[in-house]
């Protein structure tokens, strides 16, 4: 089994949202514990951001229902950001008793990814065009200085208040802090409840491989601490979150997420680029695994929810026309069966073309004239998959604009003649 991403946000973020609303205020001595912590996740995001030379970040988080493992996950990620160097462990445990694993280096000018299916190292060379409008690969991106920040925590803020006797905050023997709190079911506020109820709600209707939980939803048990050291950023940081549920059958379930996070070898952290000379070695092109194999017709329906039913009301259609080196071309456009034009009637019909030594995003004009960025790559054995609507957040980063087409699916299918 392997979670999306999304799933993993969610989880993680409600696990860090709670461990928050645990560590309430403390000891008068003290001062508030919670704004105490909560200074010291930003000044350590700060400090990883611009700060610290070079450290090590350990990862660990175990998924389970009901006392049964889901997924565990560690991470064992270095980054040296005065060179600009990364590398990355990763160990991946599914239900089943599976284990995966992945290796992946990176530098200024070249990325290393270890498939251990096939014992192959996959090398992508960044070209000089690439290298300038790209961020360094060990470059940390502040999650409190993303737009919107501000505003989700000055929510968590007005959630913690009645929070003040679940938490402790003691002097620590290095002259630090250390942070631990929790709270039971009968603690833990309704507003908490239904924010968390909301969360995990959005993410297992999008989740295949976790159990359907769609109601009685509740926050049952949480579980954290952290330790601060005198230089005042957190070296470690634990968190349990207990969710509880019944699927539509009525069957209760015990969701529960368990995180580790450790920071160390600051300043003593090394990277060693591995040694490829005796291994198999792949090339990567900068096409993004674009080949002439992907000219050709792709397609997949639009579909709409009408009074409970699902309804196909048109077509979307892609076209890859040409993959010439980097460059690839080719056309979009989306057709309505008729009666259907009110329920869609903004259909964009365009033509694309981008040079993955420069930019994988392309720009296209919509129906109504105005402009905006897409991408398209490689998806399953037969598939691509097509973006729209994209913003850059950054040199290196895009998102998904707010106002996304209606019945948008991005997957497309290879139409065989």
């Amino acid at each position: 089994m392997k979670l999306s991403k999304k799933s993993i946000t969610v989880l993680s973020f409600t696990v860090g949202a709670c461990l928050f609303v645990s560590t309430a205020f403390a000891d008068a001595m003290l001062g508030s514990g919670y704004d105490r912590l909560k200074g010291s996740v930003k000044n350590t995001a700060s400090m990883m951001e611009s700060g610290l030379n070079n450290y090590t970040v350990e990862m660990l988080y175990t998924l389970k229902d009901n006392d049964q493992i889901l997924l565990q996950s560690s991470n064992f990620q270095k980054m040296d950001t005065v060179n600009q160097v990364k590398e990355n462990n990763e160990v991946t445990k599914n239900a089943k008793g599976e284990t995966t694993s992945r290796y992946t280096y990176a530098d200024k000018k070249q990325s290393i990814d270890k498939n251990e299916l096939d014992n192959t190292y996959y090398v992508f060379d960044y070209s000089d065009e690439m290298n300038r409008n790209r961020k360094g690969p060990a470059e940390f991106h502040n999650p409190f200085k993303e737009k919107g920040a501000t505003e989700v925590e000055k929510i968590v803020d007005a959630v913690v208040g009645s929070l003040k006797d679940y938490v402790q905050v003691e002097e620590g023997a290095d002259g630090g802090k250390v942070f631990s709190g929790s709270l039971s079911e009968a603690q833990v506020p309704a507003i908490v409840n239904a924010v968390s109820s909301f969360g995990i709600k959005q993410m297992l209707d999008n989740e295949r491989d976790l159990p359907d939980i769609e109601s009685d939803i509740f926050v049952k048990k949480v579980v954290g601490s952290a330790n601060e050291n005198k230089g005042g950023y957190l070296e470690n940081l634990t968190g349990e979150i207990t969710l509880s549920g019944k699927d539509k059958n009525g069957v209760q379930h015990d969701l529960n997420l368990n995180v580790m996070l450790k920071i160390s070898n600051i300043g003593s952290t090394k990277i060693t680029k591995p040694d490829l000379t005796t291994a198999k070695v792949e090339k990567v092109s900068h096409n993004g695994g674009f080949s002439s194999k992907y000219v050709g017709t792709y397609q997949n329906d639009i579909i709409m929810d009408k009074d409970g039913k699902f309804m196909k009301i048109g077509e979307r259609t892609v076209k890859i026309t040409s993959v010439d080196g980097d460059k690839v071309t080719g056309t979009y456009s989306e057709t309505v069966i008729p009666g259907f034009e009110s329920q869609y009637p903004n259909k964009d019909v365009f033509n694309f073309e981008f040079n993955m030594a420069t930019s994988p995003m392309f720009t296209y004009t919509d129906s109504k004239g105005e402009q905006k960025q897409g991408m398209v790559h490689p998806n399953q054995t037969g598939k691509i998959y097509f973006d729209m609507n994209l913003e850059m957040s950054d040199k290196n980063a895009y998102k998904q604009s707010n106002s996304m087409k209606p019945f948008y699916d991005g997957e497309f299918s290879r139409v065989f003649e």
